[in-house]
């Protein structure tokens, strides 16, 4: 691991750079790859010291050797250690205190889906973990390099899980790593999905109006269940590693 000047004294918890090297093979497996582009942070308990990885690194290339530790002013972007976008993660951390860990990431699908102006929907039970949080935002400013753009996305994204970038790709944040990128994971299989449900005819998935609110909330209190995403981040690290 890399660390930024301030911090070197600081003591990483064990356990939280394990799921920073899992989170990102787990991303990598799942085709979220985005070459010398795309994040996955944690913010170090409650401090404003983050990890991140060693810019120009894609997911599958992170090893616990390319971890990075970095304060919430960013110095070791401005040497080139971390990627300068990771202000709006910054801007995240700062405006939800809950968030614990951020994913940024292009995947194709989610871009597709993103570019048909389509709006997110769940269209099988495991995507019913993100039901009514989900958001969209679908400006346009640029490479993100401060906390000005990047407070436009927590704005936006609000109290939800997902913020759906047009034409961009995907920010999923949990109160963990593995709550982000279980996340970030089920949101681009529901995207596979309704692409190709919408190749074949209209799109049918949960309907507010047939199904009974109750029936949809209580799916989706028992998939946020942490024994249920802990489950689901066990099976997905076994596969990452095949």
């Amino acid at each position: 691991m890399q660390l930024g000047a301030p911090a070197d004294k600081m003591k990483i918890p064990p356990t939280l750079m394990e799921d920073m090297v899992t989170g990102f093979a787990i991303l990598a497996a799942d085709g979220q790859d985005s070459g010398i582009a795309g994040h996955l942070t944690a913010r170090v308990e409650e401090s404003e010291y983050l990890l991140g990885h060693r810019y120009g690194l894609a997911f599958g290339e992170v090893g616990e050797d390319a971890v990075c530790l970095t304060d919430f002013s960013l110095a070791e972007a401005k040497t080139g250690i971390v990627s300068p976008s990771l202000a709006f993660h910054v801007a995240m951390y700062k405006a939800r205190p809950d968030i614990g860990a951020i994913v940024h990431s292009h995947p194709e699908k989610v871009i597709a889906l993103g570019a048909t102006g389509a709006k997110f929907e769940p269209v099988f039970q495991s995507a019913l973990m993100l039901w009514n949080d989900v958001h969209h935002y679908d400006g346009y400013d640029g490479i993100v390099e401060g906390e000005k753009e990047g407070a436009k996305f927590a704005q936006k994204l609000g109290n939800a899980k997902i913020l759906l970038l047009k034409n961009h790709g995907l920010i999923a944040v949990g109160k963990s790593v593995q709550h982000a990128v279980c996340a970030s994971v089920i949101f681009h299989q529901n995207c596979r999905i309704q692409l190709d449900s919408m190749k074949a005819g209209k799109v049918s998935g949960f309907d507010n109006k047939k199904i009974k609110a109750d029936a949809l909330q209580s799916a989706y209190e028992f998939l946020n269940r942490e024994s249920v995403i802990q489950m689901r981040w066990r099976q997905l690290a076994r596969g990452a590693r095949h």
